[in-house]
C-alpha cells in the first residue's frame, strides 16, 4: 500500500515539474535568443565585417586617397560600426569641389565612395565681391569682379562668406527663394538669364540677354512663372527690348522700349496642367485701397489703368496672350 502511495506522490511531483518546465519554456528560449544574438553583434563588430577595399568613383580634382584620408575611414574599420553619414559630412565640408558624396557599405568588407564635381553656377554680390557659388548654393570661391558668363543675383545678402559652407542670407527666407531660382533655371537646356535681382523679394527682377526684364513678383510659383516667361520669350522677336510683367497668377504683360506696336500670332501657353499654380499658394500682396500713400501718390489710379489697358488686351477665358504687345 505504502509502496502505492509513493507511487502517485512521485507522479504528482514529475507532473508539476513538467508543466513547471513547459510554462518557463518561453523564458528560456529568450534568453538563449538574446545570447546568441549578443555573441553574433560582438563577433560582427570585432571579427567579421571589416573593411578590406575603399574605392572611390566619381568625377573629382582631388586624389582619391585625399579623399578616403579626408572621410576618417581606414582598412580595417568595421562596416557595421562606421558611420556613412559623418564621413560624407566631413568630406563635403573640407573639399569644396565636391556637390556630393555618397558612402556605401558592400558587405562583407567592401567600402564605395561616390563623389560628384562642384560645377560653378552664379556669382552672388556682396560686401567684399562675388561669391561663385554651385546650383546647389555651396560656395567655391570668392573674386572681386563678376564673371559675365554666369548667372548674376543682386540682393541676397549673404551672411556667411565661408569657403564649402552653403548660402545663407541675412533674410532667412532668401535662402530657400535663391535655391529654388537656381534649381529652375538650370533645369532648362536654353539659358537666357543674365542677372536676377532680389533685393526685394516681393518684387524679383530677371534680366533676359540684357534686353528684357521679367518683373516676377513674389517667390511663389517660381519654376511655373520662369516656365511662362519662356513661352512669351520663344514667341517674340529676337531683337525685341522692353518690360514683361506677371499680371495675376498665369498672365504676363510685355512692354515694349519702342513706340511702334509689335504684332505676332496669337499662341496658346504651353504649361501642362501640373505646373498651374493653385489659386490658394498664391500670397495676395497689399490691396492699394488699403494704403493711403499710394492713393496719395496716385499711384492706386495708375495701377487701375494698367489693369484695366491688360484686360483690354488679354483673353482670360483661355490664357492666351494677344497679337499687340503693350507700349510704354
Amino acid at each position: 500500500m505504502r509502496e502505492v502511495v509513493k507511487s502517485n506522490i512521485r507522479r504528482k511531483e514529475s507532473s508539476k515539474r513538467t508543466r513547471r518546465r513547459r510554462r518557463n519554456m518561453p523564458v528560456y528560449v529568450f534568453f538563449v535568443f538574446v545570447l546568441v544574438l549578443a555573441i553574433g553583434v560582438t563577433l560582427s563588430v570585432t571579427l567579421f565585417f571589416n573593411i578590406n577595399t575603399i574605392t572611390v568613383k566619381g568625377e573629382s580634382d582631388y586624389q582619391n586617397d585625399d579623399i578616403i584620408r579626408i572621410s576618417g575611414i581606414g582598412k580595417g574599420d568595421n562596416l557595421v560600426r562606421l558611420d556613412a553619414a559623418e564621413a560624407e559630412n566631413k568630406i563635403l565640408s573640407s573639399m569644396v569641389y565636391i556637390e556630393e558624396a555618397d558612402v556605401k557599405k558592400k558587405y562583407p568588407d567592401k567600402l564605395e565612395i561616390n563623389v560628384v564635381k562642384s560645377q560653378v553656377a552664379a556669382c552672388i554680390s556682396y560686401d567684399e565681391g562675388y561669391l561663385l557659388v554651385s546650383k546647389k548654393g555651396k560656395i567655391l570661391d570668392k573674386v572681386s569682379e563678376a564673371d559675365k558668363s554666369l548667372i548674376r543675383i543682386d540682393g541676397f545678402e549673404a551672411s556667411d562668406d565661408s569657403l564649402g559652407s552653403y548660402l545663407k542670407s541675412s533674410d532667412s527666407q532668401k535662402d530657400s527663394i535663391v535655391i529654388e531660382l537656381l534649381e529652375s533655371v538650370f533645369s532648362k537646356e536654353k539659358q537666357r538669364i543674365k542677372s536676377i535681382d532680389m533685393s526685394d523679394k516681393y518684387e524679383i527682377l530677371i534680366n533676359y540677354e540684357d534686353r528684357i526684364v521679367f518683373e516676377m513678383g513674389n517667390s511663389n510659383d517660381i519654376k511655373y512663372k520662369l516656365n511662362l516667361a519662356d513661352t512669351v520669350l520663344n514667341d517674340m522677336n529676337d531683337k525685341s527690348e522692353g518690360k514683361m510683367i506677371m499680371v495675376g497668377t498665369n498672365q504676363i504683360s510685355f512692354r515694349s522700349n519702342t513706340n511702334s506696336a509689335v504684332t505676332k500670332k496669337s499662341t496658346r501657353i504651353p504649361v501642362s496642367d501640373e505646373d498651374m499654380p493653385d489659386e490658394d499658394s498664391v500670397i495676395p500682396r497689399n490691396n492699394p485701397q488699403d494704403d493711403d500713400s499710394l492713393e496719395d501718390s496716385g499711384d492706386y489710379e495708375e495701377n487701375n489703368e494698367d489693369q484695366q489697358d491688360y484686360e483690354d488686351y488679354v483673353n482670360e477665358d483661355n490664357n492666351e496672350y494677344q497679337d499687340e504687345i503693350y507700349e510704354d
